[in-house]
């Protein structure tokens, strides 16, 4: 008897050791491919700390220096398409949150006099995600022309509150449809107003995924580049733009040019990183919501 529960015990720690290393093993791989992933990111921060005689060859072990920073940021060109990319981001992300939740709002729970419409009015902006922008982009570009917006940040910003509202009703739509029509229904019995509903229990009960639009939306937005750069003047270009441009007009200077796509990239980066958990959360509640 004791020597069948001696082996038993061996039997179970040696699986448990098997579990343990495989586990280790895994862990291990997905850490090499994070890595590798990441290592052009990490090149390229590091590249914005070398001279450019340094960046010209590539080289993980250098000193580092402030001097390519300090160029880029007394840039005041550079400035200004990192505050027309602020701009762009904040007001079309809170613009497009405040019409696409109403909008959201109206195509899940209104009722509609022609069945299906509410079906109708869904697909049609989903739709509309598929455009690609170069189909649009003479129309755009003539429009634009006649009405000077090229020198105005409005333009730009109309533009994206266009491309971007579909986004943000499609990612909403699973999770306003997530809500109980009961509780939608007795807070009209109760006298409740639409804008009632929306902010006293919609919105409460969809945080979630309203963060998770919102942050996409966003980081859409401040990494767009067709239209920004096909519509847009020096004054009122993005900072996507401003990388683009800096490569072409002033030659291939790698150490400013790494210096000024990782202040693109370092925002996102960070914002996504503090809200990983909602983001995850919301896009993997919306995929298994339909």
């Amino acid at each position: 008897m004791k020597k069948a529960v001696i082996h038993r015990d061996a039997r179970s720690k040696k699986t448990a050791a098997k579990k343990e290393i495989k586990r280790w093993i895994i862990g291990i791989v997905v850490l090499l491919f994070a890595l590798l992933y990441f290592f052009p990111i990490l090149y390229m921060i590091l590249s914005g700390f070398k001279t450019e005689v340094e960046a010209a060859v590539p080289a993980i072990f250098f000193h580092p220096t402030l001097q390519t920073w300090q160029k880029v940021l007394s840039d005041a060109s550079m400035i200004n398409y990192l505050k027309n990319t602020v701009y762009h981001v904040v007001l079309g992300t809170g613009i497009c949150l405040i019409l696409g939740i109403p909008a959201t709002y109206a195509i899940v729970f209104a009722k509609f006099k022609k069945e299906g419409r509410s079906e109708s009015l869904y697909n049609w902006f989903v739709t509309t995600i598929l455009l690609p922008p170069v189909a649009v982009l003479i129309p755009l570009y003539i429009v634009f022309k006649e009405l000077n917006l090229s020198h105005t940040r409005g333009g730009l910003l109309f533009l994206y509150i266009g491309f971007h509202l579909p986004l943000c009703i499609w990612l909403l739509y699973s999770f306003f449809k997530d809500v109980p029509t009961e509780v939608v229904e007795a807070a009209k019995i109760d006298g409740c107003t639409n804008r009632q509903l929306i902010m006293g229990i919609i919105m409460p009960l969809t945080k979630t995924g309203i963060m998770t639009a919102g942050l996409l939306v966003a980081v859409f937005i401040w990494n767009e580049f067709f239209l920004g750069y096909n519509l847009t003047t020096n004054a009122t270009a993005t900072l996507p733009v401003y990388m683009a441009r800096f490569g072409q007009q002033q030659g291939q200077f790698i150490a400013q040019l790494s210096a000024s796509a990782s202040i693109s990239c370092i925002p996102p980066m960070i914002f996504g990183w503090i809200s990983q958990k909602s983001l995850i959360k919301g896009l993997t509640a919306g995929a298994v919501k339909g």
